[in-house]
């Protein structure tokens, strides 16, 4: 998007947190200079002048750093002033908003997506998307979540003064089985839809006039370590499953250290994930899909 008005492309990113400081991520972009390039990350400003930082919804808290880190800001002109807003996604998984101000400035302080005076939310690491889903001339919410699956809130409101629906699974979690339990599958043959840590994007794909879902995840793929056959490092893995989550339980640092070390003659493990692809049905539903390819 062109955040500052200036005709370039810019690139929008989030960030963790700062190191060096407290905890809370920046909101940083590399202003797009023509020709495909770019300059360096920066971070955004307030109309202050002072870096964003999400500040907390209930004030400082034992918790309220997950207000603030695992930022991840999506662009868009949420009230229809013709200025762009940041819709910010967190660790918790609500969603704050700064403010778009003229110029490609953003207000300090940010305000928070509600509904009946509660915060938007998904389980965790909300990664927000912003699209008018359902024609009506206004933007509806949608967000992955760390916990696997797509959820979205319908905007019951209008262009210029937005109100939410309660949320709803566009796309189901089909978690496999966790890769450090006694059920671990090895290959990636089991995994049939989209897993955990789910990012979000939606657009016409495949230009049919129908917006797509596009959902990116994560996961881990066993193999068995060099020099074991398939059925042997299955039956060794399930035993040494047992045998860490009985450490785990006990909380026997030496044992799980131990068994840490061994896991590497066992398995190999690698961690990957998948962009998955889930078109629209015609004339469907606003959330029904027609299959899902990978």
């Amino acid at each position: 998007m062109d955040l500052n008005g200036d005709g370039h492309i810019d690139i929008l990113s989030g960030s963790y947190s700062r190191q060096g400081t407290a905890m809370a991520g920046l909101l940083q972009v590399l202003h797009g200079k023509g020709k495909g390039e770019f300059g360096l990350a920066t971070p955004l400003a307030g109309s202050d002048g002072e870096p964003l930082i999400i500040q907390p919804r209930n004030g400082e808290s034992d918790d309220s750093v997950l207000d603030q880190i695992c930022t991840r800001p999506f662009a868009a002109d949420l009230d229809g002033d013709g200025n762009l807003d940041l819709v910010v996604g967190n660790f918790r998984g609500t969603f704050a908003v700064f403010a778009g101000e003229s110029g490609g400035k953003f207000a300090a302080q940010n305000t928070w997506l509600e509904r009946d005076g509660e915060p938007l939310s998904v389980p965790a690491h909300g990664d927000p998307c912003l699209v008018d889903w359902d024609r009506d001339g206004d933007l509806d919410l949608f967000s992955g979540s760390g916990e696997g699956g797509a959820f979205w809130f319908e905007n019951v409101g209008t262009k210029t003064a937005p109100a939410w629906s309660e949320r709803r699974t566009l796309v189901a979690s089909t978690k496999s089985p966790n890769a450090f339990s006694s059920d671990a599958r090895f290959g990636d043959d089991h995994i049939t839809g989209p897993q955990r840590s789910t990012r979000i994007w939606i657009d016409d794909v495949d230009g049919d006039g129908l917006l797509d879902v596009l959902l990116g995840d994560s996961f881990i793929v066993l193999a068995p370590a060099k020099g074991l056959e398939l059925a042997e490092a299955e039956k060794r893995y399930a035993e040494w499953c047992k045998q860490y989550d009985e450490a785990a339980k006990a909380e026997d640092e030496k044992a799980l250290d131990r068994l840490w070390k061994e896991r590497e003659k066992l398995v190999a493990m690698q961690s990957t994930g998948s962009v998955w692809l889930l078109r629209q049905l015609p004339p469907a539903g606003a959330t029904e899909t027609r299959g899902q390819e990978r």
